[in-house]
């Protein structure tokens, strides 16, 4: 083979195995769905069952960063301890090892027969899951057909004298080895890519077993590099969770080195290997990478307590982090007065989420908050988890003999649960207009952002109104206030249309400012709108089974 040619399907081997790599996880986790976040959800703080949890689903999908990031958000919204977290981590680090261990059964020829039949499905597919699906199975294919490409690209090496020289290095000094595993994985972002690339040039006899292991291990910590440069400037539980990956992978290779350099964990691999019937150069070289995560991901599961000090430790601080309530428990059914007292401590804590949400956004397209996306998402999916809990308890209490003041009660939770949650909804429209802003610079006059700012401000005050009803109880005062202010957001917003078409015609006002004003301005009234509704909601009980204490 040409040298030309050897270099083009090394390269485009590469290129077809990382894209392959890449549009895998996609389609997997797009047909995952929401189950992802569901399935994650349920594990609670278990360490254990968070292990398992992040092995098979990264197994599956072979995109340990994917974990990682659905594992932060989930931390940010209160719906997973810190420690399920890491446990989700350690998981993943084993499960990220399965693409070497398929390519160690010398199956990469089989790519170029599996990519029709992915597009065949995909073509025939009439429903978006079935697509997907055919999707997944042609980029599954891209996977191992790229690898083969690559072995084809690299066989001539097998004389080189350079390469040879090369593995003698990494054997006697594995250091370099490490260095260079975690270079090029830190470029490929992916330690996946890495060590089924080693595995694959094992297969054709062009790398040692003593010096692919470094070459592995080097993986390990080049893979937290990407992470850990993408958690600058976020949230501190992400930065925990960067730091967390780096911390497992760079403690392992320490503690684990002296033993590679003895030469006494090559034999604990060949001794598994043979063990389990196969001792072959690619099969001891994916085994070497699956044994060190699973031997460090069992060590620090049952020192999961001291591991998430010492992250802490190192990365220090504290935020305000919305964390779901667990006030509706189904014992205090058969106490209805307690049983409604939970309901309303649960549809107070989703009023200042969504409350919360509304200000932060507003304040992000005023300019006077950094955007973040991802702190609304999340803060939006806790409150649409305690909207479908509370109605799912209102349910069962309904079942309960219930007075006719109960009753009335719980119609107004129920209704105000529904209205408190568009609130956050219409939080998660401006947040659209958030994004707009921000990407393409948009800026409002001085006017048209002071004329904003007071009718978020009659908006917040009716929010908290909303509020104090929810804590304190219905009165006529609160309701009078609220609907006189209602009216003037009404009129406010009348005023503020009319004024933005003629600043539009006469040129004094941008078309992209004018699309995003009148939308922010209709949210806006509906929010008021939903908040009112609160306060109605909790007139109808006549204030007789309102005040709790």
């Amino acid at each position: 083979m040409e040298p030309l040619q050897s270099v083009g399907f090394t390269i485009g081997g590469l290129g077809i195995f990382l894209y392959g790599l890449l549009i895998f996880s996609d389609y997997l986790k797009e047909l995952a769905g929401v189950r992802l976040r569901t399935i994650i959800t349920r594990i609670g703080s278990n360490v254990w069952s968070a292990l398992f949890t992040g092995l098979v689903i990264t197994a599956i999908w072979q995109a340990s960063s994917i974990t990682t990031v659905v594992a932060v958000a989930l931390v940010n919204a209160g719906m997973l301890s810190f420690e399920g977290a890491l446990g989700l981590i350690f998981g993943a680090n084993i499960g990220t090892t399965v693409t070497a261990q398929i390519v160690a059964f010398n199956i990469t020829q089989w790519g170029l027969f599996i990519i029709p039949v992915g597009l065949l499905i995909y073509i025939a597919g009439r429903k978006k899951r079935i697509k997907s699906m055919g999707m997944a199975i042609f980029s599954f294919g891209l996977i191992l057909g790229g690898l083969w490409l690559i072995q084809i690209g690299l066989e001539p090496l097998k004389d080189s004298v350079y390469l040879q020289n090369l593995l003698v290095t990494f054997s006697d000094k594995p250091w370099l080895g490490i260095i260079a595993g975690t270079i090029f994985t830190a470029l490929v972002q992916s330690s996946s890519a890495t060590t089924s690339i080693v595995v694959a040039l094992g297969s054709q006899g062009l790398m040692t077993f003593s010096a692919a292991i470094p070459l592995v291990l080097g993986a390990n910590i080049g893979t937290t590099i990407t992470t850990l440069i993408a958690s600058v400037g976020t949230r501190l539980s992400a930065r925990r969770t960067a730091m967390a990956h780096l911390l497992f992978n760079i403690i392992g290779v320490l503690l684990i080195y002296p033993f590679v350099v003895s030469g006494w964990f090559q034999s604990l691999v060949v001794y598994v290997s043979r063990l389990l019937g196969d001792a072959s150069l690619p099969r001891l070289i994916a085994n070497s990478h699956t044994i060190f995560n699973i031997i460090w991901s069992v060590f620090w599961a049952f020192q999961v307590n001291n591991f998430a000090a010492i992250v802490k430790w190192l990365v220090r601080g504290e935020e305000k982090v919305y964390s779901k309530p667990n006030y509706l428990s189904e014992k205090l059914l058969s106490a209805p007065s307690l049983a409604l007292d939970a309901l309303r401590s649960t549809l107070k804590y989703m009023a200042e989420v969504s409350s919360s949400m509304l200000t932060s956004v507003f304040e992000m397209i005023m300019g006077e908050e950094k955007y973040n996306s991802e702190d609304i998402w999340n803060m939006e999916n806790l409150v649409d988890d305690m909207q479908r809990e509370c109605l799912e308890y209102s349910n069962k209490l309904s079942q309960s003999p219930l007075s006719e003041d109960d009753v009335a009660y719980l119609s107004a939770i129920v209704h105000s649960v529904d209205d408190v949650e568009r609130w956050g909804d219409h939080a998660t429209n401006l947040l659209e207009f958030a994004e707009f802003v921000h990407e393409n610079n948009v800026k409002f006059s001085p006017k048209g952002q002071e004329s904003l700012k007071e009718l978020f401000g009659l908006v917040k005050a009716n929010l908290d109104r909303a509020l104090q009803v929810i804590d304190d109880g219905f009165s006529e005062n609160l309701l009078e206030m609220t609907t006189l202010t209602e009216e003037q957001i009404d009129q406010l917003v009348k005023e503020l249309r009319n004024e933005r078409t003629e600043r539009l015609i006469q040129g004094e006002l941008s078309v992209q400012a004018a699309i995003i004003y009148v939308d922010i301005l209709t949210n806006l009234e509906r929010v008021a709108d939903h908040t009112l509704n609160v306060v109605q909601n909790f007139s109808r009980t006549e204030g007789e089974t309102i005040a709790h204490e």
